[in-house]
């Protein structure tokens, strides 16, 4: 894919300063070099943000505080692109954007929102040429979800903490959701399959869902014809059990299905001629209305009896008390007889038999004495005439009670008879209801016969369906896959080894091979024994393994057709694991002429440009290199196709923030 990358643009907040264009060329190695804390390595992250990154890397700070929107100018296939987003400011990230395609576009001086990140992610995946497809091949997609222009980034960036790690080789492969991603698309990307094989793949999958589908239908409607076999022959033996089959002779072990079918299919014509009993029109209204009419006379009598029944209680019970009251008046009236006896004897003159005083008017006390018991034997004369009147009472209650019971069993009488009259005519029409229930089911039956034998048309299917797979299947033969992988696999692991021999690395001559799985690269040894590349010591070497790698993979990516990937690299520091004494500044480079007094650690460094310059050569510069180094010109000079985009360094040009700005 063609993206190459023409300027870097920051648009301060402060409006009536002119914005920061940082200019690239294509084709070529373009350097910034400088101090450390100039900027050069927020480049990384200003360019993957603007392309769609999903958080903002760009560090806070100095940077963020002073400017309001980060975009590219980038040049495409046939078109140019310019597209900005917002800083995010206190956020981790943002969806404005500014997005703009045409040919010969200006850099406007501010922006405004006119999109948002999901849209360029569309259009990025258009230009290229990705598939709309998954790359699962069952209904358990996982990571292995469309293929996206992002994926592809881990392609394009060996930032500072990458490009030197020995466990981590692609950019944002450190993260599970990346590393497994990764390992997904890599075929794509490596040409081993293309969308037209993710499109047969999931015309693949959908055959098999629909096989599936089709053949548990079958195998449902084979099981149902052979239920119904014994279904049908139970229907036969009901039916003659009802004498809905007068005239059929009793079946035997030699019918087949067809035979017992036959003979149902009389049921229903026979049940329309029989001569079911019919049920009189209101017949079941009236009946239930006189039912109704006892079950409530009933209530009543019963509610009736209650009340009797507690009448009579209570009398018994004051009957009873009358009694026991009249014994206990009668055994007092007879102690106060003694009364009598008292007024003969002490007359109404009497003497104090304490003080010897003579009374002649009589005892009070006694007087008192026969009042008392003159009433005691009125009241005790009136409790015995009260029990006549109680027993008549009783009498006519008990004889009202006999006649309520005599009515409430009449009533219930005449309630049992009504209800089983009702019940004789409720199995009258349960017989005629099992009867139509029944033909109901002899018709459903035979029609289920019918319809679970009527299995060619599944058949069919399910055959066509089986012969599609299989010719999907051929031409998705993974074998065939698996072959064109390692191919790739191969090839770029033949140049990674010629790269690595350029580099003078260790290892170089031993079988380096690009393990996918991994996501690193294995040495085999001559021993057999295989290792990785974090068993591998030396900064120097990782460094130069993963230039190598990236390299490497680029090539094959430019020469494979309709390739997703961006044709750019950005490398940051690629110096960073060499030492000398110190690096000298463009304008402060002094040695021989001869080379004699570089340093190892400069040749290092000269070496890894010398190699990407190779690289371009063999590309015929059909791709495009940004390196941010710390280096200065000693570690690149006479190497073809290098633009020097910026010294920054005091005294030279301006930093990624102009000192106009701060």
């Amino acid at each position: 894919m063609i993206i190459d990358i023409i300027k870097v643009i920051l648009w301060p907040k402060h409006t009536a300063f002119e914005p920061r264009i940082i200019v690239f060329l294509p084709g070529k190695i373009n350097i910034i070099t400088g101090e450390s804390a100039t900027g050069k390595s927020t480049l990384t992250s200003i360019i993957d943000y603007c392309l769609g990154s999903g958080k903002c890397a760009i560090p806070v700070g100095l940077i963020r505080d002073v400017t309001g929107w980060f975009g590219l100018h980038l040049q495409l296939a046939n078109t140019e692109m310019i597209v900005a987003r917002r800083n995010p400011e206190e956020q981790q990230t943002t969806t404005d954007l500014y997005w703009v395609e045409g040919i010969d576009l200006k850099i406007p001086s501010t922006i405004t929102k006119n999109a948002r990140v999901q849209d360029l992610k569309h259009r990025f995946n258009q230009l290229s040429n990705l598939p709309t497809l998954d790359f699962s091949t069952s209904e358990e997609i996982g990571y292995a979800h469309r293929p996206s222009f992002r994926d592809m980034a881990a392609f394009n960036f060996q930032p500072q903490h990458i490009v030197a790690n020995p466990y981590t080789f692609f950019f944002k492969s450190d993260t599970t959701e990346h590393r497994e991603k990764l390992r997904v698309i890599f075929p794509l990307v490596l040409g081993a399959i293309d969308a037209n094989t993710l499109t047969k793949q999931r015309e693949l999958r959908d055959l098999e869902k629909e096989h599936r589908r089709v053949s548990r239908e079958l195998d449902a409607r084979m099981n149902a014809a052979r239920a119904w076999e014994a279904e049908i022959e139970s229907y036969f033996i009901q039916a003659k059990s009802l004498g809905l089959l007068p005239d059929s002779l009793n079946h035997e072990s030699s019918w087949k299905l067809d035979k017992y079918i036959l003979e149902l299919k009389k049921v229903p014509a026979i049940v329309k001629k029989a001569d079911l009993p019919d049920i009189q029109e209101g017949t079941n209204e009236t009946a239930a209305k006189e039912l109704t009419a006892l079950i409530n006379e009933e209530d009543q009598l019963a509610q009736r009896i209650g009340s009797a029944k507690r009448r009579l209680t209570k009398l018994d019970q004051l009957s009873y008390t009358m009694n026991e009251y009249g014994e206990t008046l009668a055994e007092q009236e007879d102690r106060m007889q003694s009364t009598a006896w008292l007024a003969e004897k002490l007359g109404s003159t009497y003497k104090c038999p304490v003080c010897e005083t003579v009374h002649k008017h009589g005892n009070p006390h006694l007087a008192n004495l026969q009042t008392l018991a003159l009433d005691l034997q009125s009241l005790t004369e009136k409790i015995y005439q009260a029990p006549a009147k109680l027993d008549k009472e009783l009498v006519e209650l008990r004889e009202e009670l006999r006649q309520l019971e005599r009515a409430i069993s009449k009533v219930r009488k005449k309630r049992k008879f009504l209800e089983d009259q009702s019940v004789k005519q409720a199995a009258q029409r349960q017989k005629v209801r099992q009867v139509y229930l029944f033909v109901g089911r002899v018709e459903q039956a035979i029609e289920n016969v019918r319809s679970s034998r009527n299995v060619g048309d599944l058949r069919k299917q399910v055959n066509e369906l089986a012969q599609k797979i299989g010719l999907l299947k051929n031409e998705l033969d993974p074998r065939a896959q698996k072959a064109r992988l390692n191919q790739a696999v191969e090839s770029v692991s033949l140049r990674i080894r010629d790269y690595a021999k350029d580099l003078k690395l260790e290892h170089s001559n031993t079988n380096i091979f690009l393990n996918i799985k991994e996501l690193s690269l294995e040495f085999g040894q001559l021993s057999g024994r295989k290792d990785f590349l974090w068993e591998v010591g030396s900064g120097q070497n990782w460094v130069g393994y993963h230039i190598a790698t990236m390299i490497a993979l680029h090539e094959h990516f430019i020469n494979a057709p309709n390739n997703p990937v961006p044709g750019f690299l950005v490398i940051d520091q690629p110096s960073q694991v060499y030492f000398p004494d110190a690096w000298p500044s463009i304008d402060q480079e002094s040695r021989d002429k001869d080379g004699k007094d570089i340093s190892a650690d400069i040749a290092g460094v000269h070496r890894i440009f010398s190699v990407l310059a190779r690289f371009l050569t063999a590309v015929n510069n059909q791709f495009q290199i940004i390196v941010t180094e710390h280096a200065g010109s000693i570690t690149w000079e006479g190497i073809p196709d290098v633009n020097i985009v910026g010294n920054w360094r005091k005294g030279h040009d301006e930093f990624l923030i102009p000192d106009t700005w701060i």
